[in-house]
């Protein structure tokens, strides 16, 4: 039985951050929907808020996801946590391919590898976590 359960929770674990794509049904009639040439969904606008990744996306704004289906960017309804980084509502944000925040704006000060970066100012980060660059105060 332990061995189940701890089966279980790897694989949990391990597909957390996977997403399975989503179809052109998220998107707003009449936008232009772009596509991979494997048919997964590439870019569109939404019709309604749309939820990938624990990042909730704003309707009438553009989603574009990678070929394997994860986000790639958007625009934020709520404010994103990710790791003591705060992103805005209502801001792009972007992830690389691997999940790791690219991009996004800030929504409170905060300092990324002793450095003070401002909010309402974007912060890029290397993929591997370290700051690439942000807003600095005057």
């Amino acid at each position: 039985m332990k061995l189940v359960a701890l089966t279980l929770s790897l694989l949990l674990t391990l597909c957390a951050g996977v997403s399975l794509g989503a179809d052109a049904s998220i998107c707003n009639p009449g936008s232009t929907v772009n596509y991979f040439p494997n048919g997964q969904l590439k870019s569109c606008v939404l019709k309604d808020f749309f939820t990938v990744n624990g990042v909730v996306c704003n309707h009438f704004a553009e989603i574009e996801f990678y070929e394997l289906g994860m986000l790639r960017s958007c625009v934020t309804s709520a404010f994103f946590n990710y790791g003591g980084i705060v992103c805005n509502e209502q801001g792009n944000i972007s992830f690389y391919q691997s999940g790791q925040l690219d991009s996004c704006i800030l929504g409170r000060r905060t300092e990324v590898d002793g450095k003070t970066c401002v909010d309402h100012e974007a912060i890029s980060l290397f993929e591997n976590g370290r700051l690439k660059s942000c807003g600095t105060p005057r």
